[in-house]
């Protein structure tokens, strides 16, 4: 037999082959031909390894300027980190300080604060490392479902279209980058241990933000037994991937938090983690859908006419997408792995879905990572002129990347020497309130009122609370707890927004905070008003 012979043997053997897998496919059997669920390659995991070093760069800088000169950014990050702080002193959470979250991203801080010391630049360089990691989980769930050079096309988008609004090392990525990781172990297979593995990981991810965990656990699930009954599984083996999935995603849950709930008693762990949340964390116009218009109009940087509208618009429109071409061509298309994809949909999903009530830019930013890479797969099914359009996308999300370290290494910044070290003010109108306040603390000194100041100046929080809030976000009897714990040490300065010494509407009840306004025109006097409408208040002389 000559070579022809032989190929053309060969390729016969092949197409019968194909045309079992598409006949086992049509009855019941999902066998996903296409991208294979096959380890990574050398190069494959190269590219990964490339993207996520390169990520890593973009994000250091922008929190950095070079070499080593850190960013005092005022996100929802200081918070975390403080509260990471005040458990390495002692203090036990919903005990000892206000949590309406589960632990997770406070214990990071706390084992790293541990390790390193109280560095306040340490979760500017989480964040660096937090993306290196979503990129490289993203190029690895890619590579399941596209082939070709699109397998770059969602770290890139991350670098620059998500990544321009959610710099912030906060529990949103924690458990963002948890749950994809559970998505990359089941992209390769539902082998017990391998559900297990992945039960453990959606445990760890409802550890840092409870809502978004038990949302992706129901829909992974659904997903769990979608794929039981399209292979063909019995009624058993369905219903035993299930109980292993949700039996060792609860113990690993517990492991991390039944210490805290023992700690601070079941009646205040369940008020402060899922009753605030649910009745009270939406009345601040920042935490409801109100919050990311007032986000849009107040944001100078232009960019967000791009980043904005990608997201907000983009996201929705990638799954609805999805769902409709699967409803199609499930049974017509069998080449597709619709098991991976249908995956990478329902997490995707399920984390947006809990997200829409409060979805500020930081929020959806930080659950995009499924979309991205569904949005890389439908574009590789583009033919003609319009396989320019994902070449288009990665040169945008490039240009913003490479725009927002331009802002930070290039333009003029306000550069400060506080207790702490030395740090860059990402908005030198913000500079006076910095150096005002270090002039007139001492580190260990006891203030309150706004948390960013508390590891930068090195100053204590006295209070169980970061800060006070408006409409129903502060509780009375919280607003009572502060008043006592202020006076208990004669806490000598507070710095409070002018929000929380005004009320929004004179003579109408917008809070609960008028018993902390009378406390604090008796025992306090304003000495200082800075940019923003902060104002220093001053304990009165004995």
């Amino acid at each position: 037999m000559d070579l022809r012979s032989r190929s053309r043997t060969g390729d016969e053997s092949a197409v019968m082959q194909a045309g079992e897998s598409r006949a086992s496919a049509g009855a019941g059997n999902l066998v996903p031909i296409g991208p294979d669920s096959k380890p990574m390659t050398t190069a494959g995991m190269g590219v990964a390894l490339g993207l996520a070093a390169l990520t890593f760069a973009v994000c250091y800088l922008r929190g950095f300027v070079f070499p080593h000169t850190p960013f005092l950014f005022w996100g929802d990050q200081p918070g975390f980190a403080t509260k990471g702080a005040r458990i390495l002193a002692g203090e036990i959470p919903y005990r000892d300080f206000f949590e309406f979250l589960t632990p997770g991203t406070d214990l990071v801080y706390a084992a790293l604060f541990r390790i390193f010391g109280i560095l306040p630049w340490l979760p500017n360089l989480v964040m660096d490392f937090l993306a290196a990691y979503a990129a490289w989980l993203m190029t690895f769930c890619a590579a399941r479902v596209v082939r070709g050079p699109l397998v770059t096309l969602p770290a890139i988008l991350l670098m620059g279209f998500v990544l321009f609004g959610s710099l912030d090392a906060t529990h949103h990525w924690f458990s963002t980058v948890l749950i994809m990781t559970a998505a990359a172990v089941l992209m390769q297979g539902s082998s017990q241990f391998r559900i297990a593995l992945a039960a453990v990981s959606i445990g760890m991810a409802t550890s840092f933000t409870q809502t978004k965990g038990i949302a992706t656990a129901v829909g992974l699930v659904i997903f769990l037994v979608w794929q039981s009954i399209h292979e063909g599984q019995s009624r058993a083996q369905r219903w035993r991937k299930v109980w292993l999935f949700l039996g060792v995603s609860t113990i690993a849950f517990a492991a991390l938090n039944l210490p805290f709930v023992l700690a601070a008693g079941p009646v205040q762990w369940i008020k402060q983690v899922f009753v605030f949340p649910v009745f009270y964390f939406g009345s601040v116009s920042a935490n409801n859908l109100h919050g990311t218009l007032s986000q849009f109009r107040e944001s100078p940087n232009l960019l967000k006419w791009l980043c904005f509208p990608f997201l907000y618009i983009g996201l929705p429109l990638v799954y609805a997408r999805f769902f409709v071409r699967m409803r199609r061509r499930l049974k017509t298309d069998p080449d597709e792995p619709w098991d991976r994809l249908l995956l990478i949909a329902i997490i995707g999903v399920a984390m947006l879905a809990v997200m829409i009530p409060a979805l500020s830019i930081r929020r959806v930013s930080c659950v995009s990572p499924p979309a991205m890479i569904l949005l890389a797969w439908q574009l590789s099914h583009l033919r003609n002129l319009r396989r320019a359009i994902p070449v288009a996308l990665g040169a945008v999300s490039c240009l913003i990347a490479v725009s927002e370290i331009y802002a930070v290494q290039f333009h003029p910044k306000a550069r400060i020497s506080l207790p702490s070290g030395s740090y860059v003010v990402a908005d030198a109108k913000n500079y006076e309130l910095y150096r005002w306040t270090a002039d007139h603390t001492q580190p260990g000194q006891w203030l309150f009122g706004f948390t960013v100041l508390d590891l930068p100046l090195q100053v204590r929080n006295p209070t169980p609370l970061e800060a006070l809030g408006p409409g129903e976000y502060t509780r009375p009897e919280q607003v009572s707890v502060v008043i006592a714990a202020l006076d208990r040490v004669k806490t000598p300065l507070l710095i409070l927004p002018g929000l929380i010494v005004r009320p929004e509407s004179p003579g109408r009840k917008t809070d609960n905070l008028e018993p902390f306004r009378d406390f604090l025109r008796r025992q306090y006097h304003c000495v200082k008003i800075f940019y923003g409408g902060f104002e220093a208040w001053q304990r009165n002389a004995p």
